[in-house]
């Protein structure tokens, strides 16, 4: 059902006050998790950014053992599943072996963009807000280069596992993903319009489909917040959210809807209750 549908988009590109609200139920939008990422330590000395790929390893560890159940893989299956991953492993160290010294170096001038931007620095300034915004587009563009090669490694490990199954894939899931994610959001959205587009079409319970629907376009208009730097205007989600609760309020529903017959059977039998008392 929600195959085609990513809410990535409206999250990533979230603008104003509640935007880190919004990108934070993107899993991994900076590429630390995938990418190993090991934070320089200033309050022990200066140190170089890092990367360890310990953590990632054991994720998958923990998938092997998650996959091996979900298709009750006998233990040689398992063991052939475990060399599979072995490899996987040995290949996401031959990345950062081979990219090291890049890699490093990407380290340090993300931590100067975050610096730079948790200070204010270069925001205040509209002679250097072109500058940031080209250090944005070169930290973004590097970034996206190093994830995809890390991408095939996770989708290599996703697919060499499940491969010895019966045709069913255990999704590999998200490494400290948040509590409240887009994959999350992708599968309850579709359905959600979905019902409640036919609630409202129908006239069944309309005005807490349209409540709810208004809800949703609320949710949409503050992702690119009024007034924010660089937000794109809502002006149509706004008309719509504002034209849903006058349906709601108005008492849209009353005639030619599921709830007039329901309404209209209702009080039909209590008169009926009422006359035999």
């Amino acid at each position: 059902m929600q195959d085609g549908f990513s809410s990535s988009w409206f999250l990533a590109s979230a603008k104003g006050p509640l935007a880190d609200s919004f990108q934070g139920m993107l899993w991994d939008s900076d590429g630390k998790i995938r990418l190993c990422y090991v934070p320089s330590d200033q309050n022990t000395g200066w140190s170089a950014p890092g990367y360890d790929t310990s953590l990632v390893k054991e994720f998958w560890n923990s998938y092997l053992d998650d996959v091996a159940s979900f298709h009750s893989y006998s233990n040689s299956t398992k063991l052939k599943a475990a060399d599979l991953l072995e490899l996987r492993s040995a290949q996401l160290d031959a990345f950062f072996v081979a990219n090291h010294e890049e890699i490093i170096e990407f380290f340090r001038q993300m931590e100067r963009r975050e610096e730079q931007l948790s200070s204010n620095e270069m925001t205040g300034v509209e002679s250097l807000k072109g500058q940031g915004a080209k250090l944005d587009g070169e930290v973004n563009s590097t970034r996206a280069g190093y994830l995809n090669s890390i991408d095939m490694v996770w989708a290599g490990v996703e697919r060499d596992l499940n491969s010895f199954g019966a045709g069913e894939v255990l999704e590999l899931g998200e490494l400290n993903g948040p509590a409240i994610s887009s994959s999350q959001i992708d599968k309850f959205i579709p359905w959600f319009d979905l019902l409640c587009g036919l609630a409202l079409l129908v006239g069944f319970c309309t005005p807490v489909a349209a409540i709810a629907t208004a809800g949703f376009l609320l949710t949409v208009c503050l992702t690119q917040f009024p007034g924010a730097v660089g937000a794109q205007p809502v002006y149509y989600q706004s008309i719509e959210m504002f034209a849903l609760l006058v349906v709601a309020f108005a008492g849209g529903g009353k005639y030619l809807s599921v709830d007039s017959i329901i309404n209209h059977y209702c009080k039909r039998c209590c008169g009926n209750s009422e006359q035999s008392a």
